[in-house]
């Protein structure tokens, strides 16, 4: 079942039902599916989303031929969790792949994979004969960590000549952070190899925005007193690499258009985060999930263009994502899926463990775990020791001014309440697999670790 042909408003049954599309369809019809992540990227620090530097024309442009959502948030602060949600349209608490006290210690966190028992994205097209292929630029998708079940050909910190890498390959050397133009030239590389009549489902992590970051020379900005201020030059570097990494993009759009592929594909660009640059005091990404952190960008090309240019405010969550995906193809989702058809969700939910997860680092401030219910306009905090902030994030959309003491707080603390009583986590939380010690140094460096 399409959304496109409803308004937004689709009743579940039919959803899961799948029904207009011909199940049996031959699959070379099936529309090809491009799901690019562009890792701790803020919304409003791309141009296609109001931001006063150019930072990303390509997205501009594709948002023209597709839907732009004003209203999306991740279900997580970082990595791991949220880009879980998105391959399996799960919560964290559901799919497992978080911080918890039963994972593996690492740097002093904790931290489980997502189980095989969950069923993915890439594994249910693969198993409609999809060619798939995942190709990461971070250290949280790499094999170890789960995420990329399902991808029959993977190039996720694992470095081997210039041939991308397949599963069944030995490990080589480490090398977990790769740049958009090395993953956009072997994005490409392995498009080139796949007939034209075999459907692909082609996911790309890029990587770029995340800390480092680095001044691109071809993509610079500059603040009038970046000289002088730390803070500005961190947002100049910032906004350079989301440039090149929007450059890069369009490469592999362009690439998509070559191979005849563009038109009729189901592209999807989303970010699994954003970044804090001092807002409530923070840095990064962290156990927190103000709007700079949950808020993302997320960007839908419908096959042939349909609806093309519209913005959708509709609230959605990345775990929408799934059934979006499938009900466009026709197929059904999984029956334990927590997403839900746009239009219809109620509470978007988020969420940030860390508290009996972590050891020592910074422990005033990872003393708690953290949950986000948002409900337009509406958005509470809640805290597992009793903390509560509420905002008007229309109105209010930096949270500045906490209304936590108006009626409408219980009303919101219990929305959040009754959706987290219905998540159910996993019986045993998986430990990642043999991770490497030099993948390690390279989370430590990337400020997972102390």
């Amino acid at each position: 079942m399409s959304f496109r042909t409803l308004s937004w408003i689709l009743p579940l049954a039919l959803v899961l039902a799948g029904c207009t599309r011909d199940r049996e369809a031959p699959q070379q019809l099936r529309p090809d599916v491009i799901f690019l992540t562009i890792d701790t990227t803020r919304a409003d620090h791309l141009s296609v989303y109001g931001y006063e530097r150019r930072t990303s024309p390509v997205l501009e442009k594709l948002a023209k031929q597709g839907l732009l959502f004003e209203r999306a948030w991740s279900t997580s602060s970082w990595t791991l969790p949220s880009h879980a949600s998105m391959f399996t349209g799960l919560h964290p608490t559901t799919h497992g792949a978080h911080f918890t006290p039963e994972g593996e210690e690492m740097f002093h966190n904790r931290v489980s994979r997502l189980g095989e028992h969950v069923r993915t994205l890439a594994e249910i097209l693969r198993d409609q004969g999809y060619a798939t292929a995942a190709l990461a630029g971070g250290p949280w998708l790499a094999p170890e960590f789960g995420l990329l079940q399902g991808y029959e050909f993977q190039h996720a910190g694992l470095k081997d000549g210039s041939s991308l890498v397949a599963t069944d390959r030995p490990k080589q050397k480490i090398r977990v952070d790769w740049a958009a133009d090395e993953l956009t030239d072997r994005a490409i590389a392995w498009l080139q190899t796949i007939p034209r009549e075999r459907p692909v489902h082609l996911m790309v992590n890029y990587f770029d925005p995340h800390f480092p970051y680095r001044r691109h020379k071809q993509f610079s900005f500059t603040s009038a007193d970046a000289e002088s201020d730390q803070a500005a030059a961190k947002i100049d570097a910032y906004d350079s690499e989301i440039r090149f990494m929007d450059h890069h993009l369009g490469r592999l759009l362009d690439a998509l258009a070559k191979l005849g592929r563009f038109g009729e594909a189901l592209i999807v660009v989303v970010a699994d985060h954003g970044e804090s640059f001092g807002e409530h005091g923070n840095e990064g990404h962290g156990p927190w999930l103000y709007e700079e952190i949950l808020r993302v960008p997320l960007i839908v090309k419908l096959p042939a263009a349909e609806r093309a240019g519209d913005r959708v405010d509709a609230p959605v969550s990345v775990v929408d994502l799934l059934p979006l995906i499938l009900g466009e193809l026709g197929l059904e989702v999984p029956a334990a899926s927590e997403g839900v058809p746009i239009g219809e969700r109620d509470l978007v939910v988020g969420e940030a463990f860390r508290s009996e997860a972590l050891n020592t680092i910074a422990p005033d401030r990872y003393d708690r775990d953290v949950f986000a219910g948002i409900r337009w306009p509406w958005k509470v905090l809640l805290s597992d020791r009793g903390d509560t902030e509420l905002y008007d994030i229309a109105r209010d959309p930096n949270e500045l001014d906490d209304r936590s003491d108006e009626a409408v707080a219980n009303k919101m603390k219990a929305r959040l309440s009754a959706a987290l009583e219905k998540l159910s986590p996993p019986q045993q939380p998986e430990l990642p697999k043999s991770v490497d010690p030099a993948l390690k140094e390279r989370l430590r460096a990337l400020g997972y670790g102390n």
